[in-house]
């Protein structure tokens, strides 16, 4: 009698993590189903959202607001108090809720190939014109330097912050340059950035847990980080056909400058697998909710075999008359190893260390 009741405790447990789970898909869905309709309101109540706690809460904003900006990037962790402005410079540019791993190959291949390194960290879940604002304000310092011209490297969304700096008819990119304001960008390389946004985007909740997670275990975590880094703003930005995506995509690229866009073709799903996830979750949710499930899994789908890279599929990385590079990786494996004991090189570090090399002789 004692076994069957355990098991019948088991399965009632079972159960109800089952209902818990629906109930959360649900409630995600109903979401999405109404925010859809109002994805620029939505964007204005966020922010109105951030700036409120910002101006609530000083210190701790502060607090957070220190790990924004340009970071020397050494080995040792030490900022030189003289950089040798004979090496070329490089920035490189994270994308949304990435907690900082996403240039531990990279960078060190780079120092080792006598490159200057910074790091350029921003609250990645603000509206990204924000975050343009900050990089351009960041490239500033780097002119105070006496380093004149720069080649910047972006993973994902950090190829729309980039674009948008170097194109907004508001910052004036190129007037500033000109008047020595800012370095000369000579070449933006861009790797799994969505170009014509993703729909992966709004599942984004995750993607912040991850983040805030990663800054727990290095003692960073703040507990209002999830809103002071960005209360989702970016989320609506990326995706397709946004307000930003398309007067980003509506201006010409910049004169000059050499561009190159890699591309992961690798999913980390098996079509069988995304088709028995859609028809068991359509199960769970309410018929006006089904629509969403099918969309996301038609486009889950779509970046499977050799589409794309699980999150950017590669038609919405490409941008007419800027070469395009595939390599085999997901959007995360083709520039880092997911563990860092791990020998692998990934495949789009070379491809870029090559090209940066190659221009610094032209």
């Amino acid at each position: 009698p004692r076994l069957m009741m355990d098991l019948k405790n088991k399965q009632t447990k079972k159960r109800r993590w089952l209902w818990v789970i629906a109930g959360i898909l649900v409630l995600i869905g109903l979401w999405q189903l109404i925010t859809s309709f109002y994805l620029e309101e939505e964007k204005e109540l966020r922010r109105q959202l951030r700036e409120t706690v910002k101006e609530k809460f000083p210190e701790q904003t502060a607090q957070i607001y220190e790990s924004f900006g340009l970071f020397y990037f050494e080995k040792d962790g030490e900022t030189p108090g003289r950089l040798d402005t004979d090496q070329k410079t490089i920035v490189l540019i994270h994308g949304l809720d990435d907690p900082g791993k996403v240039w531990q190959n990279l960078a060190p291949t780079l120092v080792q190939a006598d490159f200057n390194v910074w790091l350029m960290h921003y609250p990645n879940d603000q509206p990204i014109v924000e975050s343009a604002r900050l990089f351009f304000t960041e490239l500033k310092s780097l002119k105070q330097r006496d380093i004149d011209r720069i080649s910047i490297v972006a993973h994902s969304m950090g190829g729309l912050v980039s674009r948008e700096m170097l194109t907004s008819p508001e910052l004036e990119y190129t007037a500033s340059m000109i008047d020595g304001q800012v370095p000369e960008v000579a070449t933006l390389i861009m790797a799994g950035t969505p170009n014509h946004g993703s729909q992966m985007a709004r599942m984004r909740v995750f993607a912040e847990m991850r983040d805030q997670m990663a800054r727990l275990s290095k003692g960073e975590i703040n507990w209002l980080g999830s809103i002071l880094d960005g209360a989702g703003e970016a989320k609506i930005d990326l995706l397709p056909g946004s307000r930003f995506l398309t007067e980003l995509n509506a201006r010409p690229h910049p004169a000059g400058l050499d561009m190159l866009i890699i591309a992961g073709v690798t999913s980390p799903w098996k079509e069988s697998d995304i088709k028995f996830w859609i028809r068991d979750t359509r199960q769970k949710v309410p018929e006006e909710s089904q629509k969403w499930v099918d969309m996301l899994g038609e486009n889950m789908i779509a970046m499977t075999d050799g589409l794309g890279d699980g999150l950017v599929t590669v038609e919405s990385s490409r941008l007419e008359g800027v070469p395009h590079q595939t390599v085999d990786g997901t959007h995360l494996s083709m520039i880092r190893n997911i563990t860092s004991s791990s020998r692998r090189i990934p495949p789009a570090v070379p491809i870029i260390v090559d090209h940066l090399t190659s221009q610094e002789t032209q």
